[in-house]
């Protein structure tokens, strides 16, 4: 009999290549961390270990080394993000040209749908290859581009009496609970209705894991552009330019943490939740550094074009190119989505419908005041669209921007694991249902752990937010709605 030795696949070999093989083993097991291709053996050459190719090999082309692929998905990346953005600036411009108020990133996520559909296949296909470093990427990150209104929020809330702002948080509480599982038990149920043939979805891919190095980066750049702040002194010019970074390094930060919450609290703290948390508190405490009050610090993160751009605003300044990059998702689930068309659209219509009445019957139990009853009617809609819907209803603008970023806070953060509780594991329902009702948050909450579900979100909130203007621009549906709020 052999000696086991003999058997093993390091027989043979010299300290010298089994450190090599270790060595390679260590940068796989990173590579696939970071969620990159496995470097070949021919990446790392082990002489005596990987056989030498022959002769009759000569022709056949060398792999490439994993470097080189690296850099090409890099390459990709960067110009996948930067014609997102251009084609993003692109359409904003034309519909403003054309003095078009439907929201231009919205028009440019259907937009990308047909695209792909008249090229054909072969050339859709293509084209999703060169954009999929640039789209796992958005996928990755996609909270970050929401939650500036949220880190803001409190600005939004002042003014409101504390007993009417009680009644509201009654009103968006329930109704979110309501809303969302009315949604969700709707799609099911017109899907039995029409026998539609109910394929499973396949679990995306995972997003690659948050690795130290994004702590130990994010965190120096925290440090840095605080000291900065500190160093030029209150009301300094230095201090006001590091609220950008700094603003950025506590939202990328906080989402980190978010992401590094235990699972088991992850349903009363979401990342979103988390994120929002954070950078609140980080802009608090640059406007200490600074000497400026808190509310101060809020318009220093984000100052909507006031001042000088902040975190939140460089952060929003992309939410249009990402909602554009949605239509690549709509259109890799064409087939789902044209199978499933009854109860998608049955599903968000119905919603969009629910959501206006029980609002309404809910504000007049509660006798909320009929301004703030009018501005929660579209608390289901994107901020974009809900904003219009407000002045038909004759509502304060802030407040409905309020109630929208409030239902979508509670939506992102308990959305999820309601639907979980009751049962509901359907891809198509919860797609639907969280951004039916929590809009871009619940899109960004639902589809951070479940991202074979962004597809349905995206059709969700711009489909709500369509049918929604529609009933709201309807004098039937206006008029019974102010009947019932006064």
């Amino acid at each position: 009999m052999l000696p086991r030795c003999a058997h093993s696949p390091d027989a043979g070999m010299s300290d010298e290549h089994k450190r090599k093989a270790e060595v390679r083993s260590w940068i796989n097991a990173w590579r696939a961390r970071s969620g990159l291709a496995p470097m070949t053996s021919s990446a790392v050459s082990i002489r005596g270990v990987v056989p030498q190719a022959s002769a009759g090999d000569s022709a056949t082309p060398a792999a490439k080394p994993a470097f080189l692929s690296d850099i090409g998905d890099y390459v990709k990346l960067v110009t996948g993000l930067a014609s997102l953005y251009a084609l993003d600036m692109a359409i904003k411009k034309a519909f403003m040209a054309a003095g078009i108020v439907f929201p231009s990133a919205l028009g440019g996520m259907f937009g990308v749908v047909v695209l792909l559909l008249a090229v054909g296949d072969k050339a859709a296909d293509g084209i999703l290859s060169f954009y999929s470093p640039a789209l796992n990427w958005i996928a990755k990150w996609l909270p970050l581009f929401y939650v500036a209104s949220l880190v803001t929020l409190p600005l939004a809330l002042k003014g409101i009496a504390g007993s009417e702002l009680i009644k509201i948080m009654v009103i968006l509480s329930v109704g979110m609970c309501a809303t969302l599982l009315f949604t969700a038990q709707v799609t099911v149920f017109i899907r039995e209705l029409v026998k539609t043939e109910n394929k499973e979805i396949a679990k995306a891919k995972p997003a690659s894991p948050f690795l130290s190095a994004h702590f130990v980066a994010w965190g120096s750049v925290a440090v840095a552009s605080l000291a900065a702040t500190a160093v030029g002194g209150a009301g300094s010019a230095l201090g006001a330019q590091m609220a950008l970074p700094f603003g950025l390094a506590a939202t990328v930060g906080g989402y980190l943490l978010g992401n590094a919450v235990p699972k088991t609290l992850q349903g009363l703290l979401h990342p979103v939740v988390v994120t929002a948390l954070v950078a609140n508190a980080g802009a608090a405490l640059h406007g200490v550094v600074y000497g400026v009050n808190y509310d101060a610090a809020l318009k220093l993160y984000y100052s909507k074009g006031v001042g000088a751009m902040g975190a939140g605003d460089f952060l929003m300044a992309f939410l249009g190119c990402v909602i554009v990059s949605f239509g690549f998702r709509i259109y890799q689930q064409r087939e789902t989505m044209k199978r499933h068309y009854p109860e998608i659209l049955g599903a968000t219509f119905l919603s969009a419908l629910f959501s206006f009445f029980s609002t309404a019957f809910a504000a007049k139990a509660l006798a909320l005041n009929p301004d703030l009853a009018r501005a929660l009617i579209p608390r289901s809609v994107t901020v974009a669209l809900a904003l219009p819907i407000a002045t038909q209803l004759d509502a304060p603008l802030s407040i409905t921007a309020a109630a929208v970023l409030l239902q979508g806070l509670l939506g992102a953060n308990f959305g999820p694991n309601l639907m979980s509780a009751v049962g509901i594991k359907d891809t198509i329902a919860r797609g639907l249902a969280a951004a039916g009702t929590a809009g871009g948050l619940g899109t960004a909450s639902l589809t951070s752990k479940e991202p074979e579900a962004l597809p349905f979100c995206a059709l969700s909130y711009s489909l709500v937010g369509i049918l929604s203007t529609f009933l709201a621009a309807t004098p039937l549906v206006r008029n019974a709605l102010l009947g019932i709020v006064g």
